[in-house]
């Protein structure tokens, strides 16, 4: 057998509890939702909304938190983006300043909340605008909470696509489409929408893998997903991480060292995919509804 190139040290697995999708609209799924609320151990949990990749726009949070609101969940959502042009208050002058939340309030909004959702959009402006406000310091912190009896107290966390990847080391992202910029520049041909590749990009670091949303899809740019991330992994193989692919009805799924995979619709899968040294090759794990994994097992 041959080894698979890897430079990970051997780390603590925090317990933490993720359910995150392979595309935004998947966290709808009353699949999707029944984990979270079985993590959070409630019907009704408080979901703390964080639309900071899709830019805050309305349409989004109703069409990701369907299955919440559905389920009869309280919702807080928290804006944290800038106001892109095209949604400026026309009422708006010279003078008005938006007012963001304080570091405190921020705090408090995640202390109390049962579940910590994030959007799908431009994974890039969230991780960087989260750094800015110091919203990234915050979720890490609650993502290592413990209880008395040392068990996971914490937030369950959850989103799709750009909510995917907030929680892993690194990301396979789309945050280079032009489309999905806070202000889109204005007057591009159709090829210049186009003319696109995906990027790696750093996440909360909670999961020690590279996440791959829509991984069975073909995104804007004509690349299918698969192929790009293999190309990411191959072109990097001195970081010897290993990729999660997630199909995009697909969910995966942590709870402290296990993982399971669910699926929204049948034959949803995820991957786990990392360099073989000896081969030259990837290995490939194919992880369906049913099976039996680990984080440790996976080598996260």
């Amino acid at each position: 057998a041959g080894t698979v190139a890897s430079k990970k040290s051997k780390q603590t697995i925090r317990m933490v509890q993720i359910v995150c999708t392979g595309k935004g609209a998947a966290m709808a799924m009353t699949k999707m939702v029944a984990q979270v609320q079985a993590f959070a151990k409630k019907e009704t949990p408080q979901v703390l909304y964080l639309g900071t990749p899709s830019h805050d726009r309305d349409d989004i949070f109703h069409i990701q938190t369907k299955g919440f609101q559905n389920a009869n969940c309280p919702i807080k959502r928290m804006d944290l983006s800038e106001i892109p042009n095209s949604r400026s208050k026309s009422s708006a002058t010279g003078n008005d300043k938006i007012v963001y939340p304080t570091r405190e309030e921020m705090r408090k909004s995640v202390d109390e909340a049962d579940v910590i959702m994030v959007s799908g959009g431009n994974t890039l402006y969230a991780m960087n605008r989260w750094k800015q406000l110091g919203m990234d310091e915050i979720l890490t912190r609650a993502s290592v909470q413990t209880n008395d009896d040392d068990e996971y107290a914490g937030p369950v966390f959850c989103g799709g696509s750009a909510g995917a990847i907030s929680w892993f080391q690194y990301g396979n992202s789309d945050s280079m489409n032009p489309m999905t910029f806070l202000n889109p520049p204005e007057d591009l041909s159709e090829e210049e929408k186009i003319d696109w590749d995906y990027i790696k990009i750093d996440g909360l670091n909670m999961v020690q893998a590279l996440c791959v949303p829509h991984y069975d899809a073909m995104q804007h740019n004509g690349i299918v997903r698969s192929k790009a991330s293999e190309r990411m992994v191959i072109e990097d193989i001195e970081s010897g991480y290993p990729c999660i692919g997630i199909d995009e009805e697909a969910a995966f799924v942590v709870d402290g060292d296990i993982v399971r995979v669910l699926e929204g619709k049948s034959g949803s899968r995820c991957y786990k995919k990392v360099y073989n040294t000896v081969t030259q090759a990837l290995d490939v794990l194919v992880m369906e509804e049913g099976g039996e994994y680990s984080l440790s097992g996976l080598g996260l």
